[in-house]
């Protein structure tokens, strides 16, 4: 059975340089796409990908908070959800909890925030673009773009269509 498993480093919740310091596009770059993300069938590892797992943007996109990073435990990848601004191939969080407790709906989504949490790509298609020297993640898994190539293409080698919940894994790692 196809499944994934995502491992956070600890350290990768101190993305801020100087945490006392003010929120900015060069402060909040620290331990960044430190944390791991498998694709596996059984326990056969597919592909690994580096992954930024920690929504690393508070303070610099509107309605991103810390706490909105996905707390460690079960749920699900919904394969191939609608692209809307993507231009990559998104795929939908389905069924994780946020680190405030808030539980992501069918639709990847929660009741206090309508946009998405999703597992796309190190490229930023708004307008005018955001610095993507690094992963930047509202909440998202974010995978750099050869790792989310590669996933792509082994859903599509594995016959996965649009929808197909994946059963996936989130295990935070070190001391807390």
């Amino acid at each position: 059975m196809l499944n994934i498993r995502i491992f956070r480093k600890f350290i990768s919740l101190s993305y801020r340089r100087d945490p006392p310091g003010p929120d900015a596009w060069h402060t909040q770059d620290a331990n960044n796409s430190l944390d791991v993300f498998e694709f596996l069938d059984d326990d056969k590892v597919l592909m690994t990908s580096a992954a930024q797992t920690v929504a690393n943007a508070e303070g610099l996109i509107d309605g991103v908070h810390e706490y909105d990073t996905i707390a460690p435990g079960k749920f699900s990848i919904c394969a191939y959800v609608e692209q809307r601004e993507f231009k990559c191939f998104p795929h939908g969080i389905v069924g994780a909890i946020t680190k405030r407790g808030e539980p992501i709906l069918a639709d990847s989504t929660t009741l206090t925030n309508k946009s998405r949490w999703l597992v796309h790509d190190w490229k930023n298609h708004t307008d005018p673009p955001v610095d993507t020297r690094v992963a930047w993640s509202a909440g998202c898994i974010v995978l750099p773009d050869e790792g989310l190539t590669q996933f792509n293409k082994l859903l599509d080698d594995n016959g996965v269509l649009p929808g197909i919940l994946i059963p996936t894994e989130l295990f935070e790692e070190g001391e807390s």
